[in-house]
This record gives C-alpha cells, structure tokens and sequence, in this order.
C-alpha cells in the first residue's frame, strides 16, 4: 500500500533517526524464504544419507575375506 507523501521538515542533527515499521513480507518474498529452506534442508538430508555406509556385514556362514559368485550377485 503506498503511503501518503508528507511535507519534509528539517530534521536537527541531533534527533534520533525514525525508524521505519516493519513490512509484512510480500507474498514472493515469502515463497524464496520457503524455497531457500527447501534446499538446505534438502542438502543437510543428502550430506546426512551419503555419510552412512550402506554395505552389510557378511552372512555369518560366509568367510568375510571371501567373495561371492557373480550368479548370486
């Protein structure tokens, strides 16, 4: 919403600045905040899940310095 235009009076140089109300987020400002989220937390769960070794333990009826067949792999 635009605001009125009002009449500038000299300012002394010794009065403390106005500070200006704080704006409601437009609704674009709000979807990049969503979307910049989105991706971190997207990056944090793909650093978290590459980080785990995926690779089980050997059957305990196999040698663990052995490797299997190509049948059963």
């Amino acid at each position: 919403m635009p605001r009125p235009a009002t009449a500038a009076a000299p300012v002394p140089a010794s009065a403390p600045r106005h500070r200006a109300r704080p704006r409601q987020p437009t609704e674009e400002r709000l979807r990049r905040r969503l979307a910049a989220v989105l991706v971190g937390a997207g990056a944090l769960a793909a650093t978290l899940l590459t980080s785990v070794n995926p690779a089980a333990p050997p059957a305990p009826d196999r040698d663990p310095g052995h490797s299997s067949s190509d049948l059963a792999q």
